[in-house]
């Protein structure tokens, strides 16, 4: 096969995917034509535009807080669901009250604390503990105690990204809950992964083959991620590969993908040959 590209640059807009294509972050591209690559073809994204246009908490993907509580010798399960919107520590902190209120009356007290940017739940009453539970617990429906709603073991939807929630201990009125440094940006990464475009030569932190690109969340919602740094070995092997429709996905670190609200994403993948 000659070694000559039959072209440099396709470059990719969300607004322009297939009729078939489910949203902004799982798309297709149909090529006006069939490209053929050469032996020793590489590529690499470059220039890509992604929009911050997802919110603190997505409904279905990070949107639940899990608690164990024990009142004296009786142990009860509870999720609080949080509706789907931007939040600050203060605003977030809001809510958390006033669902536990309605659980359990004057028993939880939640504060945000701005400087430290977490946030403490305290539980009153001399006998009574509880834990805000960690993906790791719920994956095992808390060694198969959970009688509290149904939900996804496997992917539970929680907030504890959010939250940063990490520690499974137990905590009483002396020993209060206090959370990591709250991540309101709800992702801190996306990754664009392609099944046509991967040659199955990258390893995600979950074990995808699949990822062509990570890029990190730079800038605040309403406003643009722009990706154009790159590294000399920032490229993929794609020798010998046949195109024609192109799959995109993008997704947080957990494969979850990524709401964009409508918003267009856009990229250029480049091609080259190695020397």
């Amino acid at each position: 096969m000659s070694n000559i590209l039959p072209i440099k640059k396709i470059f990719v807009d969300s607004r322009y995917s297939t009729a078939d294509s489910s949203s902004d972050s799982d798309f297709k591209i149909q090529l006006g034509r069939n490209i053929f690559l050469p032996d020793d073809c590489t590529m690499h994204i470059e220039n890509a535009v992604i929009p911050h246009s997802w919110y603190t908490i997505e409904k279905g993907i990070n949107d639940g807080m899990y608690f164990q509580v024990t009142q004296s010798t009786t142990t009860s399960f509870y999720k609080i669901t949080i509706p789907s919107t931007n939040y600050t520590g203060a605003s977030l902190q809001i809510l958390l009250q006033s669902a536990l209120n309605t659980a359990y009356p004057t028993l939880f007290t939640v504060t945000y604390d701005a400087l430290k940017n977490n946030m403490m739940i305290r539980i009153s009453g001399t006998n009574n503990v509880f834990k805000v539970l960690t993906d790791a617990e719920l994956s095992t429906y808390v060694n198969n105690t959970w009688t509290g709603p149904s939900y996804d073991s496997n992917n539970p939807s929680s907030c504890n990204d959010i939250i940063t929630n990490r520690t499974n201990n137990f905590c009483s009125p002396i020993n209060p809950f206090i959370s990591g440094c709250l991540n309101l940006q709800g992702f801190r990464s996306v990754y664009i992964s392609s099944s046509n475009l991967s040659n199955y030569n990258t390893l995600g932190a979950r074990g995808e083959n699949s990822i062509i690109k990570k890029i990190v969340t730079s800038s605040d919602f309403g406003y643009l991620i722009v990706s154009e740094l790159e590294s000399d070995h920032d490229y993929l092997d794609c020798s010998r590969m046949t195109l024609n429709t192109i799959d995109f996905q993008i997704t947080d670190v957990k494969g979850n993908l990524i709401p964009f609200h409508d918003s267009p994403v856009s990229f250029t993948i480049v091609f080259s040959t190695k020397p």
